[in-house]
């Protein structure tokens, strides 16, 4: 039997959980349905809840009965689907399936497919709202590098993962080497929220001051170490001085695997030398596994680099000497960043797909 709206009570458990879910909800429709039963369950009557809500006491009995009768669960679920718009279950499905060929670029061209398939028209304020309702969602396509090869991606992340027993058995060092090259002036453009028709402008320079860095990302203790070079441009005696830093730091280790893309320097014969050089007079190796063709996925420190990118760059500095500056504060702080890296530095590589199984534009299926 329900109880009496004056009599509305709520055990402990249920009162904590309905408080917790109020105060992380971000539905006002919702937040108000919690709200009120907390509040009849204070004492308020029917009439103050609907009053300080702004709703008729009719609304205050039917969340009631809803809670009653379903539970919390029910009380913040919204059943309203809104109005198809005159299409049927299977018109709707049809839709579904078009937009997941990436086909519409804006909602007008899904309000002339939809008037052209089936005679029904929409605006393209009520078109996007349709489309959130069916699951769609507007965002930016995901690029990937079609020539990369997929199996060799698995065999590398194959082998990646043998290795990590080697560290802890044989005391090897692991390292991702990389460059990256901020260029003054030109990193500054970023996506952000801005008020409907406003304009958020930010300068930028002409691109022709250029800072170079070669970093060295250890993914089992986070060690990070680099070269940083305003007058050269990186090259195969870069690569040597990042190794000789890696070598000054840890003395006694005797092997270092070394993973890098495959820019022309990290081939060059004089690095090559150079490592075996150092293996016939101090009995260390650098062994310098390369990663597969078109495959930044697969190289940890390109993940450091976003990040810089994102902390230091897309702001505007005054001058090259600050922009410098702001890369420091970062890099060379970088366990201060400790709880945003520890999600994006992890050891979980996408590896890219099949080109076969990817629709480039709209392809057949979207005649």
């Amino acid at each position: 039997m329900e109880q009496p709206t004056g009599q509305f009570s709520l055990p402990t458990l249920v009162r904590k959980k309905m408080e917790k879910f109020r105060r992380k909800e971000r539905d006002v429709r919702i937040h108000h349905r919690l709200s009120a039963l907390l509040w009849l369950a204070d004492g308020y009557s029917v009439e103050e809840v609907a009053a300080l809500l702004g709703v008729c006491s009719r609304t205050i009995k039917n969340w009631l009965a809803l809670y009653q009768k379903d539970g919390l669960d029910a009380l913040c679920s919204l059943q309203y689907q809104g109005d198809p718009g005159g299409l049927t279950a299977a018109q709707l499905d049809q839709l579904k399936q078009q937009v997941a060929t990436g086909r519409f670029k804006c909602a007008a061209q899904v309000c002339a497919w939809v008037e052209k398939t089936f005679a029904r028209g929409f605006s393209p304020s009520g078109m996007r709202k349709l489309l959130n309702r069916l699951g769609c969602s507007f965002h930016k396509v995901s690029g990937f590098l079609f020539k990369a090869d997929q199996e060799q991606q698995k065999e590398f992340i194959a082998e990646y993962e043998q290795d990590k027993s080697k560290v802890r058995t044989e005391g090897w060092r692991r390292y991702f080497i990389d460059g990256v090259h901020p260029l003054y002036g030109l990193e500054v453009v970023f996506y952000c929220w801005l008020l409907t028709g406003q304009r958020f402008e930010v300068g930028v320079g002409g691109g022709r001051k250029r800072l170079n860095i070669l970093g060295a990302y250890c993914p089992e203790d986070q060690e990070y170490l680099d070269r940083r070079y305003t007058d050269k441009n990186l090259n195969a005696q870069s690569v040597i001085e990042l190794v000789t830093l890696m070598l000054a730091k840890h003395p006694k280790v005797k092997y270092f695997r070394i993973y890098l893309d495959n820019a022309r320097y990290q081939h060059a014969k004089v690095l090559k030398a150079w490592t075996e050089q150092i293996k016939k007079e101090r009995g260390v190796t650098f062994d310098l596994k390369y990663l597969p063709a078109y495959s930044p996925n697969l190289n940890l420190i390109e993940r450091l680099w976003k990040f810089l990118r994102k902390e230091a760059l897309q702001k505007w500095h005054p001058t090259f000497e600050d922009m410098q500056q702001a890369v420091a504060d970062v890099l060379d702080n970088l366990p201060k960043y400790q709880e945003q890296l520890q999600t994006l530095m992890t050891e979980r590589f996408h590896l890219t797909p099949m080109a076969s199984t990817i629709i480039v534009g709209v392809g057949p299926s979207g005649k």
